[in-house]
């Protein structure tokens, strides 16, 4: 090998390692885990026009929650990203009004926001059954859908088969080959991410997408939304359930603005935009089937903020504006009535 490749592949690493450098330092600032700059630290938002009051909402990590106190009403938020919102201060994301709230009784409340980036609701339906007996919390409130989407479109679209999530794991099945130290770490760069990001979403876009998940991914979610339901009375707490919220709506897909498609792209492969509107619809309606049938409270967001695009900062992840709204529209919801069955189980079960 001569001096003269050696000076090309030196200077090629260099400017990579650059690029990567400044990706690092872009992607922190925005809220995003970085190889070289580590865990993100979310800063509070100063420039609000009424400063929130200071609440408890608590994160989704065990210890943070102290001893229930006598009287204390405790509220159980499971969702993934757009519960957590890592872009924001926890005053402004939705758990956190919603006990700002729900504390203007004057009674003892605490918010545990038991919710994660990347979560679905088997991983929510896990999280409670390891920790509800302790944390023993009086409402649980789901609100899952586009990674449930994202999920079932990969096993449904791509030649795989859902699995139940209480399914067994079969004794012949092969583990997945682990990959190398150096494909996990360039995995992790900011530069990854970002070709990953732009390129993948743009080659989606020249593909024959799907218009629908089909009938079989609506009986897997409703199996899941169930044995959700089943977890959160089994800890001895009432289930509520919300229906999905999302910027646009089917009613105006023609004007939906291409960095919307463009951020369904990067991480859905195989679904069209009227094919997610569909399966959102479908899917809103099963979350109310299983609220009528099974005599719970249901919290419609769809039609309080879906088609708002002020509230949303893209797709599916709310802006302060937005979560504003949301906490309002849960607080409201869980004024109405409580279905009577589920009260006299309640009353039974005490």
């Amino acid at each position: 090998m001569n001096f003269s490749l050696l000076r090309v592949l030196f200077w090629g690493l260099a400017y990579l390692l650059l690029l990567e450098g400044v990706l690092e330092i872009r992607a922190h600032s925005r809220g995003f885990d970085t190889i070289a700059l580590g865990t993100f630290q979310r800063q509070n938002v100063a420039n609000t026009d009424t400063p929130l009051p200071a609440t408890t909402s608590l994160a989704a990590i065990p210890s943070d929650a102290p001893e229930k106190i006598t009287g204390e009403m405790r509220y159980w938020i499971a969702s993934s990203s757009h519960a957590e919102d890592s872009y924001l201060s926890r005053d402004l994301i939705f758990p956190s009004r919603l006990e700002a709230l729900l504390k203007k009784s004057g009674s003892p409340t605490t918010v545990i926001n038991a919710s994660h980036a990347g979560m679905d609701i088997e991983a929510n339906r896990a999280d409670l059954e390891s920790r509800g007996a302790r944390e023993k919390p009086d409402v649980v409130i789901l609100y899952q859908m586009s990674t449930q989407i994202t999920k079932l479109s990969k096993q449904l679209l791509s030649g795989k088969q859902p699995r139940s999530s209480t399914a067994k794991e079969s004794n012949t099945q092969k583990p997945t080959p682990e990959a190398s130290w150096i494909a996990q770490v360039y995995e992790h760069t900011s530069l990854y991410a970002l070709l990953k990001g732009n390129i993948s979403n743009r080659l989606t876009g020249q593909r024959v997408l799907a218009d629908a998940l089909g009938e079989q991914a609506d009986r897997v979610f409703e199996t899941e939304v169930k044995e959700f339901v089943h977890s959160a009375r089994k800890v001895g707490a009432e289930p509520v359930l919300c229906t999905f919220a999302t910027s646009h709506t089917k009613e105006n897909l023609p004007d939906v603005p291409g960095e919307v498609t463009d951020f369904l792209f990067r991480y859905n492969v195989y679904l069209s935009l009227s094919g997610w509107f569909e399966t959102i619809t479908r899917f809103n309606q099963t979350l109310k089937r299983v609220a009528d049938e099974e005599h719970l409270r249901l919290v419609d967001l769809d039609s309080v903020v879906s088609g708002h695009p002020e509230y949303f900062r893209d797709f599916v992840h709310f802006t302060p504006e937005g979560h504003r709204k949301v906490a309002e529209a849960i607080y409201a919801g869980l004024h109405t009535e409580l279905p009577q069955r589920f009260a006299s189980e309640t009353s039974n079960a005490h």
